[in-house]
């Protein structure tokens, strides 16, 4: 049985927690995968989660230490000052076999550990992407230095590498470049693997329809129960293009009475408090403002309810990096609950739904179609088409599962090992100089003085 150090984020998805990361969802996706296989005869697994302060009323009550059948798992504060040395006291006791790492900062704490172990980094998102966003957003490049050295830690430690997006994978295989990774030794290995986000197949109804619909509409002023309600589910992070969403949604309010905008989340502690603020600040002078409800954080447990009050979830993304290669958790949600979609293009999974045909893709930035994709969406609803994104939808969860994204990791911890070029000469600085120097005598051998003295001057004048 094979021993498994895995560490990730809380809150997971079954904690009652006053927020839910993208992180915990990410962490989830790697915990089940493996404790399912398990029972075929895999895994024993040591699962660190670090908490992450924000998501709780209070951070102690997510300090666990649990244990089960081949199974234990230990939550240690991202604040806590000894987190590194009591990952490595846990890591030396259990001595694994693998080290599997979820999300950017998990991955960065674990290439600090005294290991020679194969370690798997899966980065969820590609976080340079993500540093720029909120460079823009803030007007400084201050943290971006910061985020740099996380990533290039984790790549220089890391044997394979996951990532969350087709595109974020050929971004990480840049890096690797520049970090003199793809090298002779590492030619024909596949460092880096695409594990999109996935959800867990949810087979069961999101509760009572007309009282969730009853209670969203009385906080929006006491209208009718058959209203047609936009979702929005999460915060509102770097990435999001405010202006098109409120443009878009205010536009269709316009024209139907009975549209209504549902919110859940806001600002994202720590990252992002400005994006929500602007939008809020757009509604407070809109003639429509009662009919965007904000339901603040909502606890977990409540969130399949939400699904039951909507009638169209939306994703409205500011064209950028970030879009580019990231991904988004609440389309892969509200396709999980069967929830018709409305999403601006850029992202992947966006891709993904318009090709299910789990809703309706609109051109990023552009405030007009989004109104047009609403106003069709409340025209086409009680239709059969109406009916048939929802069944898409959920026909693409059922068919991209847990394992199915997870296959690339099931694959390599049948035989874990490191990366053919792990030790290897080229990564340090003297072997960077050495190597230098032969691919010098190695021109000179191959064109000739003249031509390299040629090739030399050539250089020094461009200089001057």
């Amino acid at each position: 049985m094979r021993r498994i150090l895995l560490i990730g984020n809380c809150p997971l998805p079954e904690e009652n927690s006053k927020s839910r990361p993208a992180a915990g969802l990410r962490t989830y996706q790697f915990f089940k995968t493996l404790a399912g296989t398990r029972a075929g005869g895999g895994f024993e697994i040591k699962m660190v989660t670090i908490a992450m302060p924000e998501c709780y009323e209070n951070v102690e009550s997510a300090l666990v230490n649990e244990d089960g059948k081949n199974f234990s798992r230990i939550s240690l504060s991202k604040n806590d000052p000894h987190l590194i040395s009591r990952i490595q006291k846990l890591h030396d006791e259990f001595l694994p076999e693998a080290i599997i790492a979820v999300n950017t900062y998990p991955s960065y704490i674990a290439s600090l550990l005294k290991s020679r172990v194969p370690m798997w980094a899966d980065l969820n998102g590609w976080i340079m992407a993500e540093a720029q966003a909120q460079a823009f957003k803030k007007g400084g490049d201050e943290y971006l230095p910061h985020y740099l050295g996380l990533e290039k830690n984790v790549l220089d430690r890391a044997d394979k590498v996951s990532t969350v997006s087709s595109a974020q994978s050929f971004a990480v295989l840049g890096e690797l470049a520049f970090l003199r990774r793809l090298n002779c030794e590492t030619f024909s290995y596949n460092f880096v693997h695409h594990v999109p986000n996935a959800t867990e197949w949810f087979n069961g109804e999101c509760g009572d329809r007309e009282t969730c619909r009853d209670d969203c509409c009385e906080k929006s002023g006491g209208k009718r129960s058959d209203d047609f309600l936009l979702l929005w589910l999460g915060g509102y992070n770097t990435w999001v293009d405010e202006n098109t969403l409120f443009k878009g949604v205010e536009n269709a309010m316009k024209k139907c009475e009975d549209i209504h905008f549902i919110s859940t989340g806001g600002n994202i502690a720590g990252l992002d408090n400005k994006t929500f603020a602007r939008f809020k600040k757009m509604i407070d002078g809109s003639p429509y403002k009662d009919r965007f409800v904000f339901l603040g954080w909502v606890e977990t447990s409540k969130i399949p309810s939400l699904y039951g009050k909507a009638d169209v979830g939306l994703n409205v993304d500011r064209m950028c990096v970030e879009t580019l290669t990231g991904a988004r958790n609440r389309i892969n949600e509200m396709m999980k609950f069967g929830l018709p979609v409305i999403t601006t293009s850029g992202s992947e999974i966006a891709a993904e739904a318009g090709n299910a045909g789990a809703g309706l893709v609109v051109p990023s930035g552009d405030h007009e179609a989004l109104t047009e994709a609403i106003l069709k969406m409340h025209k086409e609803r009680g239709t059969v088409q109406f009916d048939k994104y929802g069944e898409e939808g959920r026909k693409y969860t059922e068919e991209n599962d847990y394992k199915t994204t997870l296959a690339p990791l099931l694959e390599w911890l049948q035989n874990p090992r490191p990366a053919p070029d792990r030790g290897a000469q080229i990564r340090s600085k003297t072997g960077m100089a050495k190597s230098a120097v032969k691919g010098r005598l190695n021109y000179l051998r191959e064109n000739g003085v003249k031509k390299s003295f040629l090739k030399l001057w050539q250089r020094l004048r461009h200089k001057s």
